[in-house]
């Protein structure tokens, strides 16, 4: 296993028109790339996840498992916007020298597939034998098999969408209010909207 960052020197910029100019994704690789470049297996993360999928997904990485690394080239990549390594709201944005915070732009599922093909550039892949990943990162994989057809071999989106329910957008919804009603969410600081969820001390 391989953790590393990869960073793009260029101006990244999102759908919304925001640019960014310190674009960079932390991503781990286990296994081997064969010779011929055929056995790449690229795992998208779910929304809280990060780029380790052995440790969310145990019964399907490893020795002797569906997504074995003696055999496959494994790719993950912590998504924009994470906690876990990737570019987020906690890193200094370099036009204020400050951290993002609130000012963090706001990352669609294309923004991040965009961000993905930069990394897919860098590292010479051409094909990929399999994209697999669950909820938002199902979304990803669908949008990034959309923009180039004849990348993957095989995909597999799981508990995922193209297109959110009125359900579901009202779903997420509740979540946000649910956060944004904690006074401390506004504050300029790393542990915002964090303190209405810590336990009384005994």
């Amino acid at each position: 296993m391989k953790q590393e960052v990869f960073k793009y020197n260029g101006l990244f910029v999102l759908e919304s028109g925001a640019v960014l100019k310190n674009l960079h994704l932390a991503y781990t690789t286990y296994g081997t790339l064969s010779k011929e470049r055929d056995n790449i297996v690229w795992i998208f993360h779910a929304l809280t996840a990060n780029s380790c999928p052995h440790e969310w997904w145990p019964e399907m990485i490893g020795e002797g498992r569906v997504f074995d690394p003696a055999k496959h080239f494994i790719i993950c990549v912590n998504m924009p916007g994470s906690c876990y390594g990737s570019i987020s709201p906690l890193d200094v944005n370099p036009e204020t020298e400050a951290a993002y915070y609130h000012q963090f732009p706001f990352f669609t599922i294309r923004d991040m597939v965009h961000a993905y093909r930069l990394l897919q550039s860098n590292l010479g892949i051409t094909k990929i034998r399999v994209g697999i990943g669950g909820s938002t990162g199902g979304q990803q994989l669908m949008e990034w098999a959309v923009q180039d057809p004849g990348l993957f071999e095989y995909i597999f989106p799981i508990a995922t969408n193209a297109v959110h329910s009125a359900w579901g957008k009202a779903f997420n919804a509740s979540q946000r209010l649910a956060i944004e009603a904690d006074a401390s969410w506004l504050n300029q600081a790393d542990d915002a909207g964090k303190k209405a969820w810590r336990l009384p001390e005994a």
